[in-house]
């Protein structure tokens, strides 16, 4: 394990520094308490980031007080920090200071200036770069010390759960930018009170419990939109408010950063989410929520969920149209499939005409309102989902930026045909 430690250029003052286990240690200098703290478990390489200033003024002390408690030693130059330039250059360091997949302490205690703030955004950036396990991030609050004995008692404070704020924001990012809750999901389940004994408490496994209904529905909704399960996207996506609410009324701190996200949540899949039941007997309802899904993907930059969820609305909603009842009819569908293809390309071949189709109900493809429209964006549609689907393998593909933008334009053309009141 390699511990990484400050040494400021102030003065050095004598205080007993007590971790949040309870154990403690007279030092000047936190890094040195830290060495003994960890002598034996492991730590066998410390590197301790000096400024010049800091070097001449402190480093003899502290290399003599703490060389015996760890293998290795090493003193690490950066500069003071000054400007921009400076700066990224001492972020640079921390960086290089660390070997992937290494078990790591940090130690911010007398980090100078914005030392300990870009020593957290180095610690959150190792971690997912260099895949770091992180052991702990220590603060030796001095300005919280017990003044009434001497030496002063000085808390440590362990800011490892802060720095999953960053897994928070990552996850948070991926939701709102590509409809993937899959992060946030996993959140959740790390955010599980841990097991203590075999029979843990009621409160504790109710909190746990709820945490993993919210994940699991969250993880659902996203899967489902994944695989083009629209059906089963708008129903667990109606119970996920409710699991998410759940979650938050009994949540441990480390997961306060889902408190505000709850609504964000809620509110972004709130236009998708309709029950099974519902979904059969409000067809027309079902075909809205359809659509607003199509809507939702292309701001995620899903297009082939897309395109795919946009060309089997149109048959569902020419199987409206036609007043037939089971939409999810798979003969019915290939019945429709095949007069609505028909009839497109006989007008994009005979200038606009096509013949007449009669549907079981007796319904007559001409009687359709708006099926002209209907007719060109399916078509359209078509081409759009075999380009995508079949991987571009064609003589002239689309280039991927015409494409993104055919499909946007197309599936945004849903919004012309009305639905029945």
């Amino acid at each position: 394990m390699k511990a990484l430690t400050f040494l400021g250029a102030a003065e050095a003052h004598q205080t007993t520094y007590i971790m949040p286990d309870g154990r403690e240690h007279a030092a000047p200098y936190f890094g040195v308490a830290l060495a003994r703290f960890y002598q034996g478990q492991d730590l066998d390489y410390m590197k301790v980031l000096v400024t010049e200033k800091a070097r001449k003024k402190n480093w003899d002390d502290f290399k003599r007080q703490a060389e015996d408690h760890v293998d290795v030693l090493e003193a690490v130059d950066i500069p003071d920090g000054a400007d921009e330039n400076e700066l990224w250059s001492l972020f640079q360091t921390v960086i290089d200071a660390v070997d992937e997949r290494e078990e790591v302490i940090f130690d911010i205690t007398h980090g100078f200036r914005s030392l300990p703030f870009l020593s957290l955004l180095a610690v959150a950036y190792l971690r997912q770069v260099k895949q770091i396990e992180l052991h702990a991030v220590l603060y030796g609050n001095y300005e919280a010390r017990d003044r009434s004995v001497e030496p002063n008692r000085t808390p440590v404070i362990d800011l490892s759960g802060f720095v999953s704020l960053f897994d928070w924001m990552t996850a948070a990012n991926r939701f709102t930018r590509f409809g993937d809750a899959g992060d946030l999901a996993q959140r959740l389940r790390d955010a599980r009170p841990p097991r203590q004994g075999k029979q843990p408490e009621p409160a504790q496994r109710e909190q746990s419990k709820r945490l993993s209904l919210a994940a699991k529905s969250l993880e659902n909704v996203s899967l489902a939109l994944r695989l083009i399960r629209p059906g089963e996207a708008m129903h667990t996506g109606s119970e996920l408010p409710e699991r998410l609410l759940d979650a938050a009324r009994s949540i441990p701190a480390n997961a306060r950063p889902l408190d505000p996200l709850v609504r964000s949540i809620t509110d972004a899949f709130a236009p998708l989410a309709m029950p099974r039941d519902q979904q059969r007997e409000d067809v027309v309802g079902q075909l809205e929520r359809e659509r607003e899904m199509v809507n939702w993907l292309l701001k995620c930059k899903q297009y082939v969920q897309a395109v795919a969820i946009a060309r089997e609305w149109i048959v569902s909603w020419v199987m409206v149209q036609a007043e037939m009842g089971d939409i999810l009819d798979k003969d019915r569908r290939k019945e429709v499939e095949c007069i609505i293809g028909k009839a497109g390309k006989e007008r994009a071949q005979h200038k606009g005409c096509f013949h007449d189709e009669k549907f079981p109900t007796g319904k007559t493809l001409r009687s359709i309102d708006q099926i002209n429209q209907l007719l060109e964006i399916f078509s359209l549609l078509g081409d759009a989902r075999n380009d995508l689907l079949h991987a571009g393998k064609r003589r002239s593909p689309l280039p991927a930026q015409t494409m993104a933008k055919q499909i946007t334009d197309l599936c945004s053309r849903l919004s012309e045909l009305q639905l029945p009141a």
